[in-house]
C-alpha cells in the first residue's frame, strides 16, 4: 500500500475519533478527563501503521507533527473546547506528547531501536496511562501520593502495570521477564513524573529500556 493511501486512511480516522469526541461532549456523555483519556488511547494506535504502513522514513514524520501543531492549536487556541478539551492545566501534555513520539520514530527511522520497541512504548503510554488514569478516577479507593506530585491509586498504578505488561508481552518477542521489568519500570516512572512530563518520560524511557533488554 502507498504511503500517502496510509497517512490519508490515517487522517479519517483522526477526524473519525474528533467527531467521537465531538459528542461525547455535546451530549455530556462523558467529561472532560474521559474525552482526553479516550483520545490518549485512540490516538496511541496510530503508532502502527506510521512504523509499520509508511515505507519512506521521511513520511513517517507527518504524523506526529502534525498532532505537534493540532495539539497546540486546539490547547491554546480554544478550539479543543469543542471537543471537551477544557482543562487547561494538561494542555501541556498533549504537545508533549506527540514530540516523545516524534522522537521514538527518529531513533527506529535511524535504526537505534526496533519496531516493537518503539511502538511498545508509545502504547504503554497510550494504553497505561489511559486505563491507571479511568480505573484511579472511577474504581480507585487506595490513594497516596509520591514526592507531594497528584495524587495516585493502588487501583490505578496496578491497571498501568497490567496494561503495560499485556503491551509488551504481545508486541515484542521479548522475554516474559522483561515485559514484567518494563512494566514494573514504566509504572514508577510514571508515579515520579510531574503532569503532563510522564508523556515524555514514559514512552521514551520504557522503549529505551525495553531495546536494552531485547538486546541482551
Amino acid at each position: 500500500m502507498e504511503s500517502w493511501i496510509v497517512i490519508a486512511m490515517c487522517g479519517l480516522y483522526v477526524c473519525l475519533e474528533a467527531l467521537v469526541a465531538f459528542i461525547l461532549n455535546k451530549f455530556h456523555l462523558v467529561k472532560s478527563e474521559g474525552i482526553r483519556k479516550f483520545i490518549h488511547i485512540a490516538t496511541s494506535f496510530l503508532i502502527f501503521p506510521v512504523i509499520y504502513g509508511i515505507k519512506e522514513p521521511a513520511l513517517r514524520y507527518v504524523g506526529p507533527l502534525f498532532f505537534v501543531f493540532f495539539n497546540a492549536i486546539a490547547s491554546y487556541g480554544g478550539v479543543g473546547k469543542v471537543i471537551g478539551l477544557s482543562d487547561e492545566k494538561r494542555h501541556i501534555g498533549l504537545v508533549i506528547y506527540p514530540l516523545s513520539v516524534l522522537f521514538l520514530v527518529f531513533l527506529f527511522n535511524k535504526g537505534y531501536m526496533s519496531a516493537e520497541s518503539a511502538a511498545s512504548g508509545v502504547l504503554i503510554m497510550g494504553l497505561g496511562d489511559g486505563m491507571a488514569a479511568l480505573i484511579g478516577t472511577k474504581w480507585g479507593k487506595h490513594k497516596y501520593k509520591v514526592f507531594k506530585l497528584g495524587e495516585k491509586s493502588v487501583e490505578g498504578t496496578f491497571s498501568m502495570f497490567v496494561a503495560s505488561f499485556l503491551v509488551v508481552y504481545i508486541i515484542s518477542p521479548c522475554r516474559v521477564l522483561a515485559a514484567l521489568f518494563v512494566a514494573l519500570f514504566s509504572s514508577l516512572v510514571e508515579n515520579i513524573s510531574p503532569s503532563g512530563v510522564d508523556n515524555a518520560t514514559v514512552p521514551i524511557l520504557s522503549s529505551l529500556l525495553l531495546e536494552v533488554l531485547c538486546r541482551l
